[in-house]
């Protein structure tokens, strides 16, 4: 599974932290930061090096898998570890700065080279009419979840078409249950039933992994998520869509959407999402 921000993207998309100021941080912090990460991951990865955040108690972790897949992680007060978002008060994303300063920047792939593996991945399709457009989630997302439910209302109405590409890496049983909902006889119940049953407190899908996953479904998500990896963001939802510029209908690729603005979203979709580039709508 290639991963460069797993854990930076574990930052990103759970939970929420308001923080701003400065500090400074030594070799005494790189202790404590090995058996916070070694205590949660059990050796699945390793702290490569730590660094000053944004204030006083907060330290920065770099760590890495054993694939040298790199990403952030956040210890406060030398005791905890932190997986929800850094951001200042200005409401700046200081995880992604960091992560922009420390880790290795992904090749991004552009949206129209995206498309023909994104159409063809194993996934399902909800709707049946409007524009077509592709959605990578992961079933223990939280705001894939939101999106899900802003989404049925339009999908109801005929005003859009999602193909949903099942991805797994947010959470250790993210993987599992992305791979039980492809191996179920109808996946797109299967993710229905994964959304209603939703732990917003946890943050996880309701989804309960099977005992013995076909290794077919398994690859599917692991090639599912190395796709949205080459996005340049491994982080969900993505989006993959047509819209309408100044330069005529052009695809475009993005990471995360606010739900509130879904609507509006929807209606300045202008055609579908095709192997060849952006269908026009009839």
């Amino acid at each position: 599974m290639t991963l460069n921000r797993q854990f930076r993207n574990l930052a990103l998309l759970t939970g929420g932290f308001l923080l701003a100021g400065c500090a400074s941080v030594n070799t005494s912090n790189l202790k404590p930061a090995e058996h916070l990460v070694q205590q949660n991951f059990h050796d699945k990865i390793h702290v490569t090096k730590v660094f000053p955040g944004p204030v006083h108690s907060l330290t920065g972790i770099v760590v890495e898998t054993d694939q040298h897949q790199q990403g952030i992680l956040w210890m406060l007060s030398d005791k905890y570890l932190l997986l929800g978002p850094v951001v200042n008060a200005q409401q700046e994303n200081i995880t992604g700065h960091y992560a922009d300063k420390y880790l290795p920047q992904p090749a991004k792939v552009p949206a129209e080279k995206i498309a023909p593996a994104a159409l063809a991945a194993p996934g399902f399709t909800i709707g049946h009419s409007g524009p077509l457009m592709v959605v990578f989630m992961d079933p223990n997302c939280i705001f894939c979840h939101l999106l899900w439910e802003s989404l049925q209302q339009p999908v109801a109405e005929g005003k859009v078409r999602v193909k949903v590409v099942p991805v797994g890496f947010l959470k250790p049983s993210s993987p599992a249950k992305a791979a039980t909902i492809l191996a179920a006889k109808n996946p797109a119940e299967a993710w229905a039933n994964n959304e209603k049953g939703f732990d917003l407190h946890t943050e996880e899908g309701s989804t309960k992994p099977l005992s013995h996953i076909p290794a077919v479904d398994e690859a599917a998500v692991k090639t599912n998520t190395q796709l949205l990896h080459q996005t340049g963001e491994t982080a969900t939802p993505a989006l993959l869509y047509c819209i309408k510029t100044a330069k005529g209908l052009e695809m475009e690729m993005k990471h995360g959407i606010d739900v509130h603005h879904t609507p509006e979203f929807i209606q300045k979709l202008a055609g579908s999402v095709g192997a060849r580039g952006c269908i026009p709508a009839a």
